[in-house]
C-alpha cells in the first residue's frame, strides 16, 4: 500500500532504474526538486491506485490503514465527531500533524486550526507522501509529528467519471459516489484546465444495529474477586433514581440509609439496583453516521512565457454530517449557571405525581416543613423530549493565485496567495433548559381564589410554584416513572440550540530556488529561500442558552474570538559531496532554517533542521535527520470561551501526613483552618468545579526530532526494496490543562507557589472552585521503527497476457517502544502509553489504543488487465494503563482484519473494481464505556481502530473520455 519512498516514485510501486523517469520533481520534506533517491526525511508513499482499490471517497479509510497513524475521527464518530475527518500522526494529537495538498496549507474547518480530510477530491490524488518527523524549518508551525501531503493530479486531460456502492452484509449502511473530472489543453499545450465535480452520500446505521453494539456494557465484580462485563449502561435512568437520607429505610425497602430508589409507573419509589436498573443508551446512537457531500474543484495555469506561468485553483466543499446521542440526561453533577445542579433539585412532598406511601414517607423526612425535600444524588433521563441530535452544515472554500518562473539561469521563483474559510451551522435538538427542569418539578397547588399553597387545597390545581414561571408559560413535569412527562411539559423543557463556527486561513507566500548553485564534484548544490505571511483568524458563536449554561444534553460553551499574524523567513540548502567513489556512490548534507515571528505569546522564534545521505554502493543507503519543531497555539487554546468542568480531586490536607510539618504549613497558607489540618472536614464533595479555557498567554510548544535508517535496494535484485528507520520525537512545554488533582497536588505537595493560585476553598476548608486553563505545562515523547518492503516477482506464465503476470507484496509495519505523556513536567507521574488503551492514554493523547506492532501487507496478482489483491491489516494487543485498578478487559487482543479486491480493464475506456472489507467479518473485543470515560471510545469499543460494521461489498467504475 505504501512504499519505501524514492524521489522518482508518482505511484505506489518502486521502479527499477530502467523504469524511473528522468525528470525532477520535489519530494515533500523539502522545497528542491532532485533526481536521486529520496531525501534525508523517511516518506511513506500512497499511490492512487490504493485509492482506486479500496473504492474510497473518505480519504481517512485510506491513510488509516498505514501503521504510522492513529485514527482519529472518521464516519464512525458519533460522539465525539461533529462530521469532520481528521489524520493524527504517530498518535501525539492532529493538531501536530501539519496536513498540506501540493505543498502548501490548506482549509482549516474550526477553532482548532486541524484540517478537515473530508474538503480534498479523492479522485484527483496522484499520492500521498507522508514525512515522519518534525518539518517546521521547511514548512513552519504544526509539523512536530511530521506532514501528509496530498499530491493533486496535474495536467489532466480528457473526461473521467467515477462511482462507487458500498454496502454491508446486513444491507445497511450504503455509501455511494459519483463524480467527474474535465481537463483539457489549450495553446498548443502552453495552458491547462481542469474541472472537478463530486457527490457522496452515507447512510446512517445504528448501533441497535449490530448485535455487538446493542447493548451497553458495563464492568461489575463477578463476585469471586474478579470482574465481568454485563448488561448496564448509564445511572442516569428514564424512572428518575434519588438518593435521599433515610427514604428507602423508611419505605421497608432497605436497611442503608443512603440508599438510591426510582419510580415505577405510578409515583412509588422502589429500590435502585446498580446492576439492572441502568439505562442502555447505546443502541440509539449511530454507528455509522449518515453524511451528503458536494466537492467542487477548478484549477488552470498558462504559460505566458519561460519568465511567467501563472495559476489559479478553487475549491468549494458542502458537507453535511448529523450526529445522534441518546436522549438527555440531568443529574446532581450537571453542570449550570458556572456550577452544577447539585441540590436546587427538591421533590414536592405532596406532590400527586408520587404514590401515597411515598408522599408519607417525603412528608416526614421534611423537617423544615417548608413542602420540599432536597436530594444530593439523582438521574433522570428524558425520553419523552426525545434523542439528542446534532445536524452540522459546513460550508468550505479555497482560492489560490500565483505566479511562477525562471528569473535567469537556474534561479526559479513561485509565489501565491491563497484565501480559505469554513463556516459551520450546527443545530441541535433534544436540549433541556435547566432552569425550566428546576421550575416545572418545584410545584404547588393553585387554589380556586389564585392563591398558592404547598399543601393541596379544595379544588386546587397542581401548577409551578414559581410566579414568573408560570408568567412564561411553566408546565409541571412528573418526572417520578418512565415516560410521564406530558406532551406538554416536554415542550416546555425542551429547546434547541444554533452554533456558528468560523475560520479563515490567508498565506502569502514566496521563494525562490536555485537547483544548480555550484557543482563540487558531485551534482548541483540546491538553494531554496523565502518569506510568508499567514493570519488565522476562527470564531465560535454558541446558542444563547449554551453560552449562558443553562442547558442539559450537550455541552454548554462561551463564545470564543481571535486570530493571530505571523511573518516567517526560510531557507534550505542541499550539499552534494561526493558522487561516485568508492563507498560514496552520493554522499550529501542538507539544512534548512525558519524565522518566525508571531504577534501572539510566541513572539519570535527559530526552527532548524540537518540532515545527511550516504550511498556506499551495493544498493544500500544511509540517512539522517535531525530537527527543532514548533507548534504554536491554536485560536482556541489561546482565547477559547470560558466553561466549567467537573473534576475530582482528594485533598492531600485531609491525610494524616498534613498534621505536621511543610504539608501542614502549606495546607494553612492555602485557607485551611488551622483546627482541622489532618483531618476529614469534607462534607461528602468529590468533584469540584473548574474553569477552563483559552489562556492567550501560551508560548509555542517545542520539539526535537530525530531520525536515522537506510534503504536497501540491491542491484542483483532489483524487483526487491527495503527501508528501515527510527524515529524519537520530543516535546516541551506541551499545551494542555492541567487537572484539579495536579493543581492540588502541585501547589501542597510538590511546594508550586504558582499552582496555589489556581484554586479556592471554602471557610471549612474544602475545595471549592479550580481554574484550569490551557498552560504549557507538560511533556510528550515517543520512539520507534518503522519497516517497509515491496517485492515484484515475475510468474513466468498467466491466463491473460500471456508470460507477464506477477505478485506483488507491499509490507509496512510500526513498532512502538515507547510514548510517554506527563500533564505537568516534574510534578505528575509519566503516563506510558505505548502498547495501552485507557483513560489517560486513549483520551488526552490518542483516541484508540496504541499497540506495540501494527502492520499492513497488500498482496496483489496482476494478469494483463485485471488483478486480485489481498490486504492484512494487523493491529497487535495492548494493555490497560491503569496498573491499580482492575478491569473485566486488562487486555485487548490482537486483531486481524483482511480486504479482498478485484479489478479489469475492460478497453482503455471502462475500468471495474469489486471489492469485499473486512472479508472474514471480524468484529472486536467488547470493553465497558466506565473503564475509559468516553472520546474514543464508543458502542463497546474504539470504532475508529476495530471494525463495528462487519462485512462490506463494494463495486465501482471508471469511464474515461
Amino acid at each position: 500500500m505504501a512504499t519505501p519512498a524514492f524521489a522518482q516514485d508518482t505511484n505506489a510501486s518502486v521502479e527499477s532504474e530502467a523504469e524511473a523517469p528522468t525528470s525532477t520533481i520535489v519530494v515533500t520534506g523539502s522545497r528542491l526538486a532532485r533526481p536521486e533517491l529520496d531525501a534525508s526525511s523517511p516518506v511513506a508513499v500512497i499511490g492512487a491506485e490504493e485509492f482506486q482499490i479500496q473504492q474510497t471517497v473518505n480519504v481517512e479509510e485510506v491513510l488509516n490503514d498505514l501503521p504510522q497513524i492513529v485514527p482519529a475521527t472518521t464516519g464512525v464518530s458519533n460522539n465525539p465527531g461533529g462530521g469532520i475527518a481528521s489524520v493524527d500522526l504517530r498518535g501525539i494529537g492532529t493538531q501536530r500533524t501539519l496536513v498540506l495538498v501540493d505543498g502548501r496549507r490548506y482549509i482549516n474547518f474550526g477553532t482548532d486550526q486541524t484540517v478537515d480530510l473530508n474538503t480534498i477530491p479523492a479522485s484527483l490524488i496522484e499520492r500521498v507522501d507522508v514525512v515522519t518527523g518534525g518539518a517546521s524549518a521547511v514548512y513552519g508551525s504544526d509539523a512536530i509529528a511530521g506532514v501528509v501531503n496530498f499530491v493533486l493530479k496535474k495536467d489532466f486531460e480528457g473526461v473521467e467519471v467515477n462511482s462507487n456502492l458500498d454496502i454491508s452484509e446486513q444491507g445497511d449502511g450504503k455509501r455511494y459516489n459519483i463524480d467527474a473530472t474535465i481537463g483539457a489543453n489549450f495553446a498548443d499545450g502552453r495552458g491547462n484546465v481542469v474541472l472537478h465535480v463530486g457527490y457522496n452520500r452515507r447512510e446512517s446505521v445504528f448501533a441497535g444495529d449490530r448485535a455487538a453494539t446493542r447493548v451497553s456494557f458495563s464492568d461489575v465484580s463477578n463476585g469471586q474477586g474478579g470482574r465481568t462485563l454485563i448488561p448496564g449502561g448509564s445511572s442516569l435512568i428514564p424512572s428518575f433514581r434519588v438518593g435521599i437520607t433515610g427514604l428507602a429505610q423508611r419505605l421497608g425497602l432497605s436497611n442503608g440509609a443512603n440508599d438510591a430508589v426510582r419510580f415505577d409507573q405510578n409515583g412509588n419509589a422502589v429500590l435502585y439496583n446498580a446492576n439492572t436498573d441502568l439505562y442502555n443508551f447505546g443502541p440509539v446512537n449511530y454507528l455509522q453516521v449518515p453524511q451528503k457531500r458536494i466537492i467542487g474543484y477548478a484549477k488552470a495555469d498558462y504559460e505566458v512565457s519561460s519568465h511567467l506561468t501563472t495559476y489559479i485553483e478553487a475549491t468549494f466543499a458542502n458537507n453535511r454530517v448529523d450526529t445522534e446521542l441518546a436522549a438527555t440526561p440531568i443529574g446532581n453533577t450537571t453542570p449550570f449557571r458556572g456550577g452544577s445542579l447539585g441540590s436546587a433539585f427538591a421533590i414536592h412532598v405532596y406532590s400527586p405525581f408520587l404514590g401515597s406511601a411515598t408522599q408519607a414517607a417525603l412528608q416526614a423526612l421534611d423537617t423544615d416543613g417548608d413542602g420540599y425535600v432536597s436530594s444530593g444524588a439523582y438521574g433522570r433521563r428524558f425520553l419523552e423530549t426525545g434523542s439528542r441530535n446534532q445536524a452540522d452544515d459546513r460550508n468550505a472554500y479555497r482560492v489560490l493565485a500565483g505566479v511562477k518562473g525562471n528569473i535567469t539561469g537556474s534561479w526559479d521563483y513561485d509565489a501565491y496567495y491563497s484565501y480559505s474559510r469554513t463556516r459551520n451551522s450546527q443545530v441541535q435538538e433534544g436540549n433541556i433548559q435547566l432552569s425550566a427542569f428546576l421550575a416545572s418539578t418545584r410545584t404547588a397547588f393553585r387554589a380556586p381564589n389564585g392563591t398558592i399553597s404547598v399543601t393541596p387545597v379544595a379544588g386546587g390545581t397542581l401548577v409551578c410554584a414559581d410566579a414568573a414561571a408560570r408568567a412564561n408559560g411553566c408546565v409541571p413535569a412528573n418526572v417520578y416513572g418512565e415516560n410521564k412527562v406530558s406532551a406538554e411539559a416536554a415542550e416546555y423543557l425542551s429547546i434547541s440550540a444554533t452554533n456558528l463556527t468560523q475560520a479563515s486561513t490567508q498565506v502569502a507566500s514566496a521563494v525562490i530556488t536555485n537547483n544548480d548553485l555550484a557543482d563540487l564534484g558531485a551534482g548541483g548544490i540546491g538553494l531554496a529561500f523565502g518569506v510568508e505571511h499567514r493570519r488565522e483568524a476562527a470564531k465560535f458563536q454558541p446558542d444563547t442558552f449554551l453560552a449562558s449554561g443553562d442547558v442539559g444534553g450537550f455541552n454548554a460553551g462561551n463564545p470564543t474570538t481571535g486570530a493571530y499574524n505571523l511573518t516567517e523567513l526560510f531557507a534550505e540548502l542541499n550539499v552534494p559531496l561526493l558522487a561516485d567513489r568508492p563507498f560514496f556512490e552520493r554522499l550529501e548534507v542538507n539544512g534548512a532554517a525558519r524565522f518566525s515571528d508571531y504577534s501572539n505569546g510566541v513572539g519570535s522564534v527559530w526552527t532548524y533542521a540537518v540532515g545527511s545521505t550516504w550511498e556506499p554502493g551495493a544498493g544500500l543507503l544511509f540517512r539522517g535527520n535531525y530537527q527543532r519543531a514548533i507548534r504554536g497555539p491554536s485560536i482556541n487554546e489561546l482565547f477559547g470561551g470560558q466553561t466549567v468542568s467537573f473534576d475530582g480531586a482528594v485533598d492531600p490536607c485531609q491525610t494524616a501526613a498534613a498534621a505536621t510539618g511543610t504539608l501542614r504549613t502549606r495546607c494553612i497558607a492555602s485557607g485551611v483552618p488551622a483546627s482541622v489540618v489532618g483531618t476529614n472536614y469534607s462534607t461528602g464533595g468529590t468533584s469540584f468545579p473548574g474553569l477552563v479555557g483559552g489562556n492567550p498567554n501560551l508560548s509555542e510548544e517545542r520539539a526535537t526530532t530525530w531520525t536515522v535508517g537506510g534503504a536497501f535496494t540491491p542491484d542483483f535484485f532489483r524487483n526487491f526494496s527495503l527501508t528501515v528507520d527510527y524515529y524519537n520525537i520530543e516535546i516541551k512545554d506541551y499545551i494542555g490543562t492541567v487537572g484539579n488533582q495536579n493543581i492540588a497536588n502541585g501547589c501542597l505537595l510538590q511546594g508550586i507557589d504558582d499552582f496555589c493560585s489556581l484554586f479556592t476553598r471554602s471557610p471549612n476548608g474544602e475545595f471549592q472552585q479550580f481554574v484550569n486553563f490551557n498552560r504549557n505545562a507538560g511533556s510528550l515523547k515517543t520512539d520507534g521503527i518503522d519497516v517497509a518492503a515491496r517485492l515484484k516477482v515475475p510468474l513466468g506464465f498467466g491466463l491473460a497476457s500471456g508470460n507477464d503476470a506477477q505478485l506483488e507484496f507491499a509490507f509496512n509495519g510500526t513498532y512502538l517502544m515507547t510514548l510517554d505523556y506527563v500533564a505537568v513536567a516534574g510534578v505528575t507521574p509519566v503516563n506510558e502509553c505505548a502498547g495501552r488503551f485507557g483513560r489517560v492514554c486513549s483520551r488526552t493523547v490518542s483516541f484508540a489504543p496504541t499497540p506495540d506492532w501494527k502492520h499492513t501487507l497488500r498482496t496483489t496478482y496482476r494478469d494483463g488487465p485485471g488483478f486480485l489483491s489481498l490486504q492484512w491489516r494487523y493491529i497487535g494487543s495492548s494493555t490497560d494503563e491503569d496498573r491499580n485498578t482492575l478491569y473485566a478487559v486488562e487486555r485487548l487482543r490482537s486483531a486481524n482484519y483482511f480486504d479482498l479486491t478485484a479489478g479489469i480493464d475492460v478497453n482503455d475506456n471502462l475500468t471495474f473494481n469489486f471489492g469485499v472489507r473486512n472479508l472474514f467479518n471480524k468484529g472486536f473485543q467488547p470493553i465497558a464505556s466506565n473503564q475509559q470515560g468516553g472520546n474514543g471510545q464508543q458502542s463497546n469499543t474504539y470504532p475508529t481502530l476495530y471494525d463495528p460494521l462487519g462485512r462490506y461489498f463494494s463495486a465501482s467504475a471508471t469511464v474515461r473520455f
